[in-house]
């Protein structure tokens, strides 16, 4: 029956369409063969010209989806695809019943992390790893590793400011956070899943001006999520260009983000940039705005370029998920093969205009020991955007497996470790350099290392000083399974393979990093050291000299009850350290140390302070951005960072919640740079009661310091205090 005759009555454009997209799909599977049956060599070029119409019409569809085109428009592009291969089948009068479809694909594996650099393949290459990865997903064999968050190198704490700004790693590279301030004017994101002082859960911005003369703040503008499918996550704020940077994206709610050895999100979300101009904050106003096809996984500012690192996971809709029968799967089998491989790429926006490609699958990178039957679906991307002449200035993609990320000044790199049995534990990792000249990104060089990046934030194993890489990872004994742990210094050398400069422990120097049994908890790079902590029943801190990086040597070791999470620099010979105090090996109080450097070979606790018990805990234990420090003057640092305080019970492993709120330390600096750690004050903004018996809020806990204010961001509530009369609370605003 054709077309003309169909009679069925369509009360809405969507049912409609869900009929159409049946008959486009059923003629588009039996397309190719039927062609290459009956055509011969003119197959080519009409089924080309066929699959370019496919891509125009498959175009449309993505302007329905990013910024909602009308379905009349959709059903119209779709009726003249349906009609072009509906009239090439016909005319072909030939069976395809007898073409041979291949459905078994027990050959193929899931294209692993390699002892092997990237290197670039041809469109036809490429094009066949992503569609193994398709059929692998269809076999549930193409799981991804989630994104460590990004992280840069190490910020000490070196210069007086009047205020505090987001804490980083390293001095040059902006992180995104849900809060930034410029000394007049502070910009706030509101989370929905906290009440604002109006008892709204509005996803907005929210614009103050500051008076730090007497720890107050005024709203002054607002500037509202107007996308149902996207939240406002993170702000960059460029206040020489008097430029607001909002990062907007499809968000998976907690439990997805759990889910580290699982991607289940077999369809992409969606990253969207939009540039306000906030030279009168009171009224700002849109500039730009881009929207790009892929998860957010991480995202770093160096001056006028903003870096995005995204995760696309090509989908084909007409695959069948579910398939079963033979039949299904040669349908799945052939929608497949006969989609171009531009239609599995990301692709973006900018302005509400025309769609664009993202990157071209020739200059995709893959494991250079890939073969046919390899395959990986997912596509991540490191992308350059230049926020002064609002354009896509450079897109490298990747297609292979990997777990963290870690950027400089000047180089990005990506870690990728292998997979490993859990019984075994050997594996590798490679890692990837990538050279920022401005706003162009270069692969330059890879080096596979045993071990792997290990569970608890990758990315602060690696630093990048003097064009030399530092990286840690973890093996374990295939004997009885412990871990051990190495640290090597990695350069390039002309090569497209980074080479070993040298490594710990080694022959000259076979102290292990961390006793037997002994896992890593935090590590943390300095021009000239590495400082690591590793734990099971106490916390040693282990000092390496790395001076001259061709022979690194463990200087000094500090064993003490407890456990750093958190490490910084105060300067090259003080540390700073927060985590918990551990009794047992049973995890106490939330403890804050200062650590004496001076000398490497004898390192001291200098103070340590200890909030809370059992079940006591604070953010800054693995979200640097809720520290806030301020270099006051050359005598003295000011210090601030949330806890949530909680009391033993006389029933064993029994606690209770008392109060919540941000603790403020000084850290003073006295004649021949010896230093002191003390607790000044805390603003309580949470405690128990017969009405609330846990806290309301445990994440995105923000301060801010300007001179003698301070101001606390507690769920989407702000506070303010002067520093020393913590009595007097300003707010909630």
């Amino acid at each position: 029956m054709g077309l003309g005759r169909l009679s069925v009555r369509f009360t809405k454009f969507h049912n409609y369409f869900a009929i159409i997209k049946q008959i486009e799909a059923f003629f588009l599977i039996n397309l190719r063969s039927v062609l290459e049956r009956c055509f011969g060599v003119i197959r080519t070029l009409v089924i080309d010209s066929y699959l370019e119409f496919k891509f125009q019409n498959q175009t449309n569809m993505r302007n329905k989806k990013m910024r909602g085109n009308s379905s009349l428009a959709l059903v119209s592009s779709t009726l003249a695809s349906v009609t072009i291969a509906s009239s090439l089948f016909v005319l072909s009068g030939c069976n395809s019943s007898d073409d041979k479809v291949n459905i078994d694909y027990s050959n193929l594996q899931k294209s692993s992390v390699q002892d092997s650099p990237l290197t670039g393949v041809s469109g036809g290459d490429f094009s066949t790893y992503i569609k193994n990865g398709i059929r692998l997903r269809l076999s549930g064999q193409n799981d991804s590793i989630a994104l460590a968050s990004v992280s840069e190198g190490d910020q000490l704490g070196i210069g007086t400011s009047s205020f505090s700004t987001t804490n980083v790693h390293e001095i040059g590279v902006d992180e995104a956070d849900r809060m930034k301030y410029d000394g007049n004017y502070l910009y706030q994101v509101n989370q929905d899943y906290f009440e604002t002082t109006e008892g709204n859960r509005n996803n907005n911005i929210r614009v103050f001006s500051s008076d730090p003369e007497n720890a107050t703040l005024q709203l002054v503008s607002e500037i509202e999520n107007e996308s149902e499918e996207l939240r406002v996550s993170d702000l960059f704020l460029r206040a020489d260009a008097q430029q607001l940077v909002t990062i907007n994206k499809t968000e998976f709610y907690a439990w997805d983000s759990m889910l580290i050895d699982l991607d289940w999100r077999w369809t992409s979300g969606k990253t969207q940039v939009q540039l306000y101009d906030v030279q009168t904050p009171e009224n700002p106003s849109e500039q730009w705005k881009i929207e790009i096809e892929g998860n957010l996984e991480g995202s770093r500012r160096i001056d006028n370029i903003l870096y995005l690192v995204t995760r696309y996971i090509p989908n084909i809709e007409e695959i069948d998920y579910a398939a079963s029968s033979d039949d299904e799967k040669i349908a799945n089998e052939r929608l497949i093969a006969n989609t171009p491989v531009s239609d599995l790429l990301p692709h973006y926006q900018t302005n509400d205009g025309a769609i664009r490609s993202l990157v071209d699958a020739d200059d995709c990178l893959v494991n250079e020991g890939n073969d046919d039957n390899d395959g990986y679906a997912d596509i991540i991307t490191l992308s350059a955007i230049d926020l002064d002449t609002q354009q896509v200035t450079s897109s490298v993609c990747l297609n292979t497996n990997i777990q963290g990320i870690y950027s400089s000044t000047s180089g990005f790199y990506i870690g990728g470790s292998s997979n490993f049995s859990w019984f075994g534990f050997a594996g590798f990792t490679s890692v990837h350099k990538f050279d920022l000249d401005g706003s162009n990104i270069e692969y330059k060089a890879s080096k596979s290392l045993p071990g792997t990046l290990g569970w608890n934030n990758a990315s602060f194993r690696m630093s990048e000083f003097n064009d030399q890489l530092r990286i840690v990872t973890t093996d374990f004994n295939q004997s009885n399974n412990d871990p051990e742990h190495h640290l090597t210094v990695l350069a390039e050398d002309g090569s497209n393979e980074l080479e070993v400069i040298s490594s710990l422990p080694n022959d000259i120097n076979p102290e292990p990093i961390g006793k037997v049994g002994e896992d890593i908890f935090a590590v943390r790079f300095t021009d000239s050291r590495a400082y690591i902590v590793t734990f099971e029943r106490v916390d040693p801190l282990y000092v390496i000299d790395l001076s001259t990086p061709e022979s690194p040597v463990i200087a000094g070791a500090l064993e003490i009850p407890g456990f750093s999470r958190y490490l910084h620099p105060l300067s090259e010979d003080w540390l700073l350290g927060i985590g918990n105090e551990a009794e047992n090996g049973l995890i106490q109080g939330v403890k804050v140390e200062l650590y004496d450097i001076r000398d490497m070979s004898n390192p001291l606790v200098k103070d340590k302070l200890v909030f809370g018990d059992r079940g006591s805990y604070s953010e800054a234990t693995y979200d640097l951005r809720s520290i806030s420090l301020l270099n006051v003057s050359e005598q003295q640092q000011r210090l601030a960072i949330p806890i949530d305080i909680w009391q033993q019970l006389s029933q064993p492993s029994s606690s209770q919640w008392l109060e919540s709120g941000l603790f403020l330390f000084e850290i003073d600096t006295a004649e021949n740079d010896e230093r002191s750690l003390t607790l000044s004050g805390k603003m309580i903004t949470e405690s128990f009661s017969g009405e609330q018996s846990h806290p309301s809020s445990q994440v995105g806990g923000r301060s801010q310091l300007h001179d003698d204010a301070v101001f606390y961001l507690h769920g989407n509530r702000f506070y303010g205090s002067l520093w020393g009369d913590w009595g007097t609370q300003n707010g909630p605003y």
